[in-house]
C-alpha cells in the first residue's frame, strides 16, 4: 500500500530480512506520485522505480529511476510525474530522455564550438601553434591583442567581414600608418591560417588590396642616416651606458646586424678559439692581438631561427668587433647569454629605456660639439631615429667606400634575388670581412684615432666576483 513518503522517511528506511530466511528487497510506494516507488535493498542501497504501463507493453512493468540520495524526493516526484505525462501521452520515457540527453548534448558541443570559434579564441591558438614560431612573435602577438582582440574579442570569427577589416585598419591608419601595415599583415595571415585549419570558409583579408586598405597612409621607407657628427655624438654617448648596452650599440654599429640578432647572442655562437683566446686573456688581463690570429675563426654565427631568412647566417668579426667582445664580462656557471641583466641567465628585454638615455646624451654631445666650435648650442636638435637605422649608417657608408651592391646587401644578410639566388651559392665571407674591416677604419677616423679601449682587468666580471660585490 502506498504512503506518503517524507525526506525523514526515505532517510529512516533500513534493509529487512525476513526471519529463517535470505534477505529480500522490498519497496515503498509514494501516495502523491503515480507509480513512485523506493526499493531498498539487502545491501541498504535504495533506488527509485516507476512502476507504470509503458508504450508496448500490456501490462505494468518497474523501471528504474535512479539511485537515492543522488535524486532526492521531490526530483523524483517530478520525474516520475514527467515519465506518466509521456505514457499517457504514448510516449515512452526512454525514448523522450534520450531525445533530450541528445538535444542538450547538441547544445553543449553547439556553445563550445562558439566559444571555440570566437575571434580571440582562434588569435591565442594561431599565437600559439603557428606566430610563436616565428621570429617577430612577440611583436606579432602584441599587435594582434592590442589592435584585433581588443576589438572582435567575443565575436565569431566567421562573421568578421571585409568592411570590419578595412573599419578596423582605417582607424589605426589615423593615428599609425606604419602599425596599420603591420596590423594588415598580421590579419592577413592569421585568416589565411584559420582557413587552412577549417576554422572559416573564406578569410575577409582575401578581397582586399593592401594598397587601398592603406591609401592615403605615409609609409614612405625610412631613409634616416646618421651624419658624421651623430656618429661621432653616438660613439661618445654609448660609452656612458656601461654594459650591457655600451657593448651592444657599438656591435650593431660595427657588424650591420639586426637588434634582434644582437641582443639574443649567446657566446656558445662565436668560434670556440675566440672564446678560448677571450676567456685566456681576461683570466691574464691582458689584450688579444687579433690581427694575428686566423681570419676563419673570426665570425658570429646567428642561428636560423633569429635570422630573418630563416637560414644561418655567418658574419665575419673585424678586429675592432672582437676588441668589444673582449670586454664583454663572462659568467660563472654555465650562462650563455652576452648582453644581459640577469648574470647571464636571460638575454636584455627591449632597448626602449637606454635609447632614451643614449638620445638625451648624444644631444648633449652635439651641443658641447657646438660650444667648441663656438655656436650657440641652444638650436641644436637630434632628430628621431632608431637603432635599425645602424643597418642605413653602414649601407650608406660602404656604397661611399666603393663596397661593391651585392657585397653590401650580404653584409646586412639580404639574400640575393632571381638567378643568382639559385646559382650564385658563394658566401662572399672574404669579401663581407674586407668590407667590414674598411667600415670599421672609416669609423674609427670619425669617433677618433682609438675608439675602442682593449680591456683591462676592470672590463671582467665573473659571477662569483660579483656576488662578493653585493655581499
Amino acid at each position: 500500500m502506498a504512503k506518503r513518503l517524507t525526506d525523514a522517511a526515505v532517510e529512516r528506511l533500513r534493509p529487512k530480512p525476513e526471519s529463517g530466511s535470505a534477505a529480500r528487497p522490498y519497496i515503498v510506494y509514494d501516495a502523491l506520485a503515480t507509480g513512485l516507488g523506493l526499493k531498498v535493498t539487502p545491501a541498504g542501497k535504495k533506488l527509485w522505480i516507476v512502476q507504470l504501463r509503458y508504450p508496448g507493453h500490456a501490462v505494468q512493468t518497474r523501471r528504474t529511476l535512479g539511485r537515492y540520495p543522488g535524486i532526492s524526493l521531490e526530483s523524483a516526484r517530478d520525474r516520475a510525474q514527467q515519465w506518466y505525462d509521456w505514457c499517457d501521452a504514448g510516449i515512452d520515457p526512454a525514448d523522450a530522455e534520450r531525445e533530450a540527453q541528445e538535444k542538450a548534448n547538441a547544445e553543449r558541443r553547439a556553445e563550445a564550438l562558439k566559444k571555440s570559434n570566437t575571434f580571440a579564441a582562434v588569435a591565442q591558438r594561431y599565437i600559439r601553434e603557428h606566430l610563436s614560431k616565428t621570429r617577430r612573435a612577440k611583436a606579432g602577438e602584441n599587435e594582434i591583442n592590442a589592435e584585433l582582440v581588443k576589438y572582435w574579442a567575443a565575436r565569431p570569427i566567421g562573421s568578421i567581414s571585409p568592411a570590419d577589416v578595412r573599419e578596423r585598419i582605417g582607424t589605426i591608419k589615423a593615428r599609425a600608418p606604419f602599425q596599420a601595415r603591420n596590423v594588415f599583415g598580421q590579419a592577413r595571415t592569421l585568416f589565411k591560417w584559420a582557413v587552412h585549419q577549417d576554422l572559416l570558409p573564406v578569410s575577409p583579408v582575401a578581397s582586399l588590396e593592401q594598397r587601398w586598405v592603406l591609401a592615403g597612409a605615409k609609409l614612405l621607407p625610412r631613409q634616416r642616416v646618421l651624419n658624421e657628427q651623430e656618429i661621432a655624438a653616438f660613439w661618445r654617448a654609448t660609452e656612458r651606458l656601461g654594459y650591457p648596452y655600451r657593448p651592444l650599440y657599438r656591435l650593431l654599429c660595427l657588424t650591420a646586424v639586426r637588434v634582434s640578432e644582437l641582443a639574443k647572442a649567446r657566446w656558445s655562437e662565436l668560434h670556440p678559439e675566440i672564446r678560448r683566446l677571450i676567456r685566456e686573456a681576461q683570466a691574464k688581463g691582458e689584450a688579444v692581438d687579433w690581427a694575428a690570429v686566423d681570419n676563419n675563426v673570426k665570425v658570429w654565427t646567428v642561428p636560423r631561427e633569429r635570422f630573418k631568412s630563416d637560414a644561418e647566417h655567418v658574419v665575419p668579426l673585424s678586429d675592432d668587433a672582437l676588441v668589444i667582445l673582449e670586454t664583454i664580462p663572462r659568467f660563472a656557471g654555465g650562462e650563455d647569454f652576452l648582453f644581459t641583466t640577469t648574470d647571464g641567465e636571460r638575454p636584455i628585454n627591449g632597448l626602449s629605456k637606454s635609447k632614451e638615455r643614449l638620445d638625451r646624451r648624444m644631444l648633449s654631445a652635439l651641443r658641447a660639439t657646438a660650444r667648441k666650435r663656438g655656436d650657440d648650442p641652444a638650436p641644436v636638435k637630434l632628430p628621431p631615429w632608431v637603432a635599425h637605422d645602424l643597418r642605413r649608417v653602414v649601407r650608406t657608408n660602404l656604397a661611399a667606400l666603393n663596397v661593391e651592391d651585392h657585397v653590401s646587401e650580404m653584409v646586412l644578410g639580404h639574400g640575393r634575388r632571381g638567378l643568382q639566388r639559385v646559382y650564385d651559392q658563394h658566401k662572399y665571407l672574404d669579401q663581407i670581412r674586407v668590407a667590414l674591416a674598411r667600415w670599421a677604419a672609416k669609423l674609427r677616423a670619425i669617433v677618433g684615432p682609438a675608439p675602442i679601449s682593449p680591456p683591462t682587468t676592470a672590463n671582467v666580471v665573473t659571477l662569483a666576483a660579483k656576488r662578493r660585490a653585493r655581499g
